[in-house]
């Protein structure tokens, strides 16, 4: 009888220790567990952080600006020939005054959206006074935007002279567009064209440089990449 109850109270005991034993390592498999988790979960924090720093660390993509443009402008010429009655001076060479013009251009430009863009523009001019006169100028224009309300632009092109005469020449022009509202800006040009025309008493080739200034409206329009 006593060897019965020794035997069962060691059985008791090592239930017990086995016992003990399990419930003290399943803790540490649930630590284990959890500790694998939270690691799966910083190297997925990781990841997209590294991809959103890809992503602001990509070069921009090119972008696209159309500019429309309406404007009124009036000129002084550089020399006078033929004793024009909007003469300024007594000789042929003293300035004269254009008639007044309207202008309307369109023009498209690629690059980065914050940097130096280039394109192409065209242009038609239509006297509003005086003899009948209109011009078409295809040309190359720069234009340049930062963090501001300006849009500062260029261009270089040929002014072909359509009626009375035709005629070509160069152009070339500096302008500035001012945001009012969001894509509709205040503009102002300075245009510098030079022609040559027909032959007088005084010399076998006439020149005729121009200096035009002109404000309008301008509405740029800008496609993000």
């Amino acid at each position: 009888m006593l060897e019965l109850r020794t035997g069962l109270a060691l059985v008791a005991v090592l239930l017990g220790a086995s016992w003990g034993r399990a419930a003290a390592a399943q803790p540490a498999a649930d630590s284990g567990a959890e500790g694998a988790a939270v690691s799966l979960s910083g190297e997925a924090r990781g990841g997209a952080e590294l991809d959103a720093y890809r992503a602001l660390a990509r070069p921009p993509g090119t972008a696209a600006r159309v500019v429309s443009t309406v404007a009124m402008g009036k000129g002084i010429r550089f020399n006078n020939p033929y004793r024009l009655q909007t003469q300024l001076g007594d000789t042929a060479e003293s300035l004269s005054l254009t008639a007044g013009y309207l202008d309307l251009g369109v023009a498209l430009a690629l690059g980065p959206a914050d940097g130096v863009q280039h394109g192409g523009a065209l242009r038609f001019s239509v006297a509003v006074g005086g003899v009948p006169q209109e011009s078409l100028t295809p040309s190359y224009f720069v234009a340049y935007r930062g963090l501001t309300r300006v849009l500062g632009y260029g261009r270089l092109g040929t002014a072909i002279l359509i009626e009375p005469d035709v005629n070509v020449g160069g152009e070339l022009a500096l302008g500035l567009g001012y945001s009012l509202l969001a894509g509709v800006a205040l503009s102002g040009e300075i245009v510098g064209d030079l022609f040559y025309g027909a032959a007088t008493y005084d010399a076998a080739y006439t020149v005729y440089p121009v200096v035009s200034a002109q404000l309008g409206l301008m509405i740029d329009h800008e496609l993000l990449p």
